[in-house]
C-alpha cells in the first residue's frame, strides 16, 4: 500500500469516530466520512482516495453488496472492512476484494496494523483475479453469501435474551435482508386465540392483537402455508383498515409461518413492499431458513422472560414475607416489652412503700448525722433509679409506636 493521505470511511457509527481521528493524527492523513447510500457511491467516481474503510453494522446481504459496489468503482485501491459479522466466512463473502478485515471490537492499534503498507497487486494479477471473480459470480457463490448472512443472523439473535429487543431485531433484519419497506412478526396466543405483535417497522410501537383467523396472516397461521401476494387489494382476505389508518399503501406481501424446533406454529412473518420488485420464491426460501433460527431464539427468549417473571414473583413474595415477618417480630417484641414494662411499673408502684419508710427513718433519726446522710444517699440513688427506668420505658414506647 502506498502512502495514505486521504481516507474515506463509510460508517454510521459515531462511537468509532474518535479512533479514525486518532489514526489521522498519527499518520498525518485526512479522514472523510460518508453514509452508505447510492449518492455516496456516485461521488466515488468524482473523487479518489488512498484507502477505503467500510463498517458493516448488520448481518444482511445489502452490506455485502455495498462492499461489492465500492470495490467495482475504486479497484485496485485498498478496502478495509470492520465488523462483528462475516469474519468466519470472509474469504467466501469478500474474497480478495478487501485488503484486510478487522473484527470488532477494534481500536487504534488494530487499525494501524490493518493499514500497514503492502505491495499493491500487479496489473496482471488484477486482471487474472477479475476473470476468476467473474466466473464465480454465479448461483453457488450467491448462495454461499446468503448462508453466511443466515449464520450471522443466527448468532446475533441467539445472543439476545431481552424479549422486546429480540422482536425488534428480528423484524429489522428480516426487512433489511429482503429489501422491504415494512415488516411485522405476529406471535400466536393459543389460549386467547389471537395473533399479537409488540413491534414492527413503519408502525408505532404498541401491542397489536387480532383474532387468529383474521386476514392473510391468520390464514397463513391456520393453514401453515406461506403466501406471496403481488396484489393484496385483490385478495378478499386482505385487511385494508391498517393501510387506511396509516396512509401506507401495500403493494406486495410475503407471509410465512414460523415454527419451533418441534414443528409447532409460533406465529407468522409479514413482510411488505419489496423495494425493487415483487417477492420471489428465493425470498420465500431465505425467509423460511431465517424463520427456523428465529423460532428457536424466540422460544429461548420467551423461556428466559417467563423465568425472569417467576423470579420477580418469588422476590416480591419474599419481600412481602420479610415485611410481614418483621412486623410480626416487632409486634411480638412490643407485647413482650409491654409485659416487662407493666411488671416494672408494678414494682415501682410498690416501691413507694420503700420511699415512705425512708422518709420515716429520716425523721426518727433526724439528730443522728451519720444515719441521716446514709438515708439521704439511699433516697438519691432510689430517685435516680426510678427516673432512669421511667425515661427508658417512655423512649421504648415511642420507638414501637412509630
Amino acid at each position: 500500500m502506498n502512502q495514505i493521505n486521504r481516507v474515506l470511511v463509510f460508517s454510521d457509527n459515531r462511537d468509532t469516530k474518535s479512533i479514525y481521528q486518532s489514526y489521522a493524527n498519527m499518520t498525518d492523513s485526512t479522514i472523510f466520512f460518508k453514509d452508505k447510500n447510492k449518492l455516496s457511491l456516485q461521488t466515488l467516481m468524482e473523487q479518489t482516495y488512498d484507502l477505503y474503510i467500510i463498517e458493516i453494522m448488520q448481518p444482511v446481504m445489502s452490506e455485502i453488496e455495498f462492499v461489492d459496489q465500492v470495490y467495482a468503482i475504486v479497484k485496485p485501491h485498498p478496502i478495509v472492512v470492520i465488523s462483528s459479522y462475516f469474519y468466519d466466512t470472509k474469504d467466501i463473502v469478500f474474497g480478495e476484494k478487501v485488503h484486510d478485515f478487522i473484527l470488532k471490537p477494534f481500536d487504534l492499534d488494530k487499525l494501524l496494523d490493518a493499514c500497514k503498507s503492502k505491495d499493491e497487486p500487479a496489473a496482471e494479477h488484477i486482471q487474472e483475479f477479475e476473470q476468476v471473480v467473474a466466473k464465480k459470480v454465479d448461483k453457488v457463490l450467491y448462495e454461499s453469501k446468503k448462508l453466511s448472512v443466515l449464520l450471522e443472523i443466527s448468532k446475533s439473535l441467539n445472543s439476545i435474551t431481552d424479549f422486546d429487543e429480540l422482536l425488534h431485531t428480528i423484524i429489522v433484519l428480516a426487512a433489511d435482508a429482503l429489501n422491504a419497506e415494512r415488516a411485522t412478526l405476529f406471535l400466536l396466543d393459543r389460549k386467547k386465540k389471537q395473533l399479537w405483535s409488540r413491534s414492527g417497522i413503519g408502525i408505532e410501537k404498541q401491542e397489536i392483537r387480532i383474532p387468529m383467523d383474521t386476514g392473510i396472516a391468520g390464514e397463513v397461521v391456520l393453514s401453515g402455508v406461506a403466501q406471496i401476494i403481488d396484489d393484496p387489494y385483490a385478495n378478499p382476505k386482505f385487511n385494508r383498515d391498517v393501510d387506511i389508518k396509516t396512509g401506507f399503501k401495500t403493494r406486495n406481501m410475503l407471509c410465512l409461518p414460523m415454527h419451533n424446533i418441534e414443528g409447532t406454529t409460533l406465529g407468522v412473518f409479514q413482510i411488505l413492499n419489496k423495494k425493487d420488485s415483487n417477492f420471489s420464491n428465493e425470498d420465500l426460501q431465505f425467509l423460511g431458513a431465517m424463520a427456523v433460527n428465529t423460532g428457536i431464539a424466540i422460544e429461548n427468549a420467551m423461556l428466559h422472560d417467563e423465568m425472569k417473571k417467576q423470579l420477580q414473583e418469588v422476590k416480591q413474595s419474599y419481600d412481602e414475607l420479610y415485611i410481614a415477618q418483621k412486623q410480626i417480630l416487632k409486634e411480638a417484641r412490643f407485647v413482650t416489652f409491654s409485659e416487662v414494662g407493666g411488671y416494672i411499673e408494678h414494682i415501682m408502684k410498690e416501691s413507694t412503700v420503700i420511699s415512705e419508710n425512708l422518709k420515716e427513718l429520716k425523721k426518727q433519726y433526724a439528730f443522728d448525722v451519720q444515719i441521716k446522710k446514709t438515708v439521704e444517699k439511699v433516697q438519691e440513688s432510689f430517685i435516680s433509679f426510678t427516673t432512669k427506668i421511667t425515661a427508658f420505658l417512655d423512649e421504648k414506647k415511642s420507638e414501637y409506636y412509630k
